[in-house]
């Protein structure tokens, strides 16, 4: 590998190559005359259970088949989609089965819901199978992993990939980002961010660095792709001060951050500010989400712009979405057979990422990171477990 990418760290990655031949005998047909999309999902847990509803809920897409490497997730997944469709669907419980979906032409797509840790090679691996997918966020944890779809998205250009940023979805959040891309508030000088969570954290794997990336990764990349969609650039640098070992200082195992705040540098002098944390008592907490420019401001997830002098916002034009018309743009991108077609695609997810790259490598290193230098980060890629 030319981008730092050793023989060692690929090799599973790598791999699929050979695992798409496998043979797809217990994966159902499709009848006669049934155009509906025959969709598999990997990962049915608490994210991709609630994926699992939402495609339930749309016209024209069979699910048929599951991959989940806890019996109880799949066995649910697997009743849940039988009671909706009126047939069980293949179920697959190792944890490179999924290879097996993607090798198919059976499925015409998959969704996948995974563990942060698993996200890069199983997203290489649909490109390089050539399978539609819609991944959950964020891309990948690591900068060798983002080098890694990179290449590969270069290689693969023409499979359709959706990353579950759903707030990508709201038609009135897409007009008022163009109005303000159109020069609506001036030139952007200031970003006001933040997610201030409750006291406490999601547990599980979550807990686990190696595993979630840490919720500048797992979580804020939400945020960080709302910054990309406006300014259409990444920041020159970082610097972030945090804090770990408040909430549950005596569990060894909990390696995440409690609360971080990083300076954003951009080009053209805007400065954007970021808070995130889970520290927040009762009627503490909340979102901001802000832009302010030279004539007004932004709210993004309020849809809305307020210009200097007037009294009322400027609201977005258009429909509302969330993570059903996140999902139904992914299938009928798939039908279209148009990468382009997708709210938020691998250019988006990589984005993010390198946003909560940028952040991590500075907090852990107390200093001011550049993109370059976080480009540059030779942090192993995740060996996720089997099971």
């Amino acid at each position: 590998m030319s981008d730092g990418v050793t023989r060692r760290d690929f090799v599973k990655v790598g791999s699929a190559g050979v695992a798409l031949g496998l043979a797809t005998s217990t994966l159902p047909g499709q009848a006669p005359g049934d155009e509906k999309l025959r969709c598999a999902f990997v990962g049915v847990g608490g994210r991709g259970g609630g994926l699992l509803q939402a495609v339930l809920g749309l016209e024209g897409v069979d699910i048929v088949a599951v991959c989940d490497t806890t019996p109880a997730n799949l066995n649910r997944a697997r009743e849940a989609i039988e009671q909706k469709q009126g047939r069980r669907p293949a179920g697959f419980g190792g944890a490179y089965d999924y290879r097996q979906m993607l090798g198919s032409d059976k499925v015409d797509c998959c969704v996948i819901a995974t563990p942060c840790d698993w996200h890069g090679r199983m997203y290489h691996d649909a490109l390089v199978a050539g399978k539609p997918f819609y991944g959950e966020k964020p891309i990948a944890i690591t900068a060798k992993e983002c080098k890694l779809l990179r290449a590969t998205r270069e290689q693969h250009p023409n499979v359709v990939a959706q990353i579950g940023f759903q707030w990508g979805a709201h038609q009135g959040r897409a007009d008022a980002i163009r109005r303000v891309k159109g020069g609506e508030i001036g030139e952007l000088i200031e970003g006001r961010f933040c997610r201030h969570n409750g006291w406490g954290s999601l547990g599980r794997w979550f807990n686990d660095r190696k595993r979630s990336g840490d919720w500048m990764l797992e979580q804020a990349v939400h945020e960080f792709n709302l910054l990309w969609w406006v300014t259409g650039e990444h920041p020159l640098s970082a610097y972030t001060l945090g804090r770990t070992n408040v909430v549950e200082p005596q569990n060894a195992k909990r390696d995440i951050t409690d609360f971080y705040a990083t300076i954003l540098e951009y080009p053209k002098g805007l400065v954007v500010h970021y808070a995130h944390g889970w520290i927040s008592p009762p009627n503490f907490g909340g979102m901001e989400t802000k832009f302010i420019g030279t004539k007004g401001g932004l709210d993004v997830l309020g849809a809305s712009l307020m210009l200097q002098g007037e009294k009322d916002p400027r609201p977005g034009e258009g429909a509302g979405g969330d993570t059903a018309e996140h999902l139904r743009n992914f299938f009928d991108a798939v039908r279209a057979n148009d990468p382009k077609a997708v709210n938020c695609g691998i250019e988006n997810g990589l984005q993010a990422s390198y946003v909560g790259l940028m952040i991590r490598k500075s907090l852990d290193e107390k200093r001011k990171v550049t993109f370059e230098e976080m480009l540059e980060d030779d942090t192993p890629m995740p060996e996720p477990p089997e099971a």
